[in-house]
Order: structure tokens, then C-alpha cells, then sequence
């Protein structure tokens, strides 16, 4: 799953305006889709950094799945939502909850991110939603591999 960010390309673009009234486009890249998804540090203690440094900047954090250690060698594995760790055992486990979370409580997906989850909304469960804006590589991909 980590590594579908880079097929999926993010193609999504935030405008904002700053202090001054100039109006700026931010792209995201691989780096920034897979962050919203997935954050991954060798401690805990990291972990609690990073999150605190979102909050400081005044991020929003979405649900997503929390990794102490390696992506390959996960110690711990989490899923974060509104300030709580729920402990699971397996990355499939923290991905079906992650999710469900977004699903239960109406949350959109990150910005992104959003192609990637709109690839697990529509290959592993099934849910196609003629108001979800995917792009068109997530349908191409979910029909090639679909034959």
C-alpha cells in the first residue's frame, strides 16, 4: 500500500492565500501522499514529535495509520484518530479500521491522499460513488488489474 502512492500519482492542488492577498498552488508529491496515509518513525517518542509538529502548524489529522519502526519491520502498529492510538496487530487490520473511521464518521479523505483511498474504496470494497472525484489513472489501474 505504501508504495501505490507512486502509481497514484497525487494529480490534487491546494490553493491558498497568504498574508499579503497572493494567491498560491501547492502540488503535492509521493512524499506528502504517503505522509497523509501513513506516518512511520523508528520510536514512539518520534511519533508523538511528528504529531505534535502538525498541531503546532495547525494541520488537521485525519485518520490515518501510525508505524513505530520500518515499513518492512513494523514494532508497533497504530491507527490514529482524533488524538487516540488504537493498537492492531496487522498493517491489513490497521488499513480495514482506518477506513471504516473515514466511512462511519462522513471524514473526507486527505487531499493527498485521496487517489489512493478512492483505489481501496472502489478494489477492496466495492464502493463506487458516482460524487467521488477520482482521477482517471485510479480507474484505469482498478480496470487492468479487475481483467
Amino acid at each position: 500500500m505504501y508504495l501505490l502512492h507512486a502509481i497514484l500519482i497525487p494529480t490534487n492542488k491546494k490553493s491558498s492565500t497568504d498574508s499579503q492577498g497572493k494567491k498560491t498552488i501547492v502540488k503535492y508529491s509521493i512524499q506528502d501522499s504517503q505522509n497523509s496515509f501513513m506516518m512511520i518513525a523508528p520510536t514512539a517518542v518520534e511519533i508523538e514529535e511528528m504529531l505534535k509538529r502538525k498541531y503546532n502548524v495547525g494541520d488537521t489529522i485525519q485518520p490515518c495509520i501510525i508505524i513505530v519502526g520500518t515499513v518492512c519491520v513494523p514494532l508497533e502498529i497504530l491507527v490514529y484518530f482524533d488524538g487516540i492510538k488504537y493498537k492492531v496487530f496487522s498493517p491489513i487490520k490497521a488499513l480495514d479500521i482506518c477506513f471504516k473511521i473515514f466511512h462511519v464518521f462522513n471524514i473526507e479523505y486527505p487531499i493527498e491522499s485521496v487517489n489512493v483511498w478512492l483505489f481501496v474504496q472502489k478494489f477492496f470494497y466495492n464502493i463506487v460513488n458516482k460524487y467521488d472525484k477520482s482521477c482517471p489513472l485510479v480507474n484505469q489501474i482498478f480496470n487492468e488489474i479487475k481483467l
